[in-house]
């Protein structure tokens, strides 16, 4: 989580200036195109939307010119899917500029639910910059967020090598061994 796309120098939640919150995918191109990340965005995106702040805006931030001719297809394909004009598409598709980490405590929001985790990992990762890159924050954040059709059987197998304290992974693999006894888990991969 962090802000881009404006010209502050450093932008902070409360003060903004022209940027808006976004996010920045670091992404293995052989794992994953831009392309099939932006079909993802697509598919959970209301693109006739608007949101008059700018804080909050429709965007897609490109790094390149390539990823610029890609937004600009994706958008006008998923005008096509909708049945509207182009122009009336309320995201805006613009280059990143310069991506500012949000401040730690907008951080691997739904960590918060669950203080002993989220504060074992900010003393472990003291930074914003290094608890949102945290690929064992990011996997507990979604997992205790969102997680109710993740693969818990694969948390459950990871939880050890994470380095977790003894209360907090103990109480980590309770909670993912609830979900598996409810069958929430999918095969295609998490």
């Amino acid at each position: 989580m962090g802000y881009c796309g404006g010209s502050k120098a450093k932008p902070t939640y409360y003060m903004l200036g022209d940027h808006t919150e976004a996010i920045s995918i670091d992404f293995d191109p052989k794992a994953i195109s831009y392309e099939d990340l932006l079909g993802y965005f697509w598919s959970a995106h209301r693109c006739g939307s608007l949101n008059s702040s700018q804080q909050y805006r429709n965007a897609v931030f490109y790094r390149n010119e390539s990823q610029k001719q890609l937004a600009e297809a994706s958008r006008a394909h998923e005008a096509k899917r909708l049945g509207m004009k182009v122009e009336d598409v309320t995201t805006d598709i613009e280059p990143v500029g310069q991506f500012t980490y949000a401040e730690g405590y907008h951080q691997k929001y739904y960590l918060t639910r669950h203080h002993d985790v989220r504060d074992f990992l900010t003393d472990v990762y003291p930074t914003s910059k290094e608890l949102a890159d945290s690929t064992v924050a990011t996997r507990l954040n979604a997992y205790l967020g969102a997680g109710m059709h993740l693969n818990w059987s694969a948390l459950l197998e990871e939880l050890p090598s994470y380095g977790l304290p003894e209360p907090i992974r103990l109480k980590l693999e309770k909670t993912a061994k609830a979900h598996v006894g409810k069958g929430f888990r999918i095969t295609s991969g998490s």
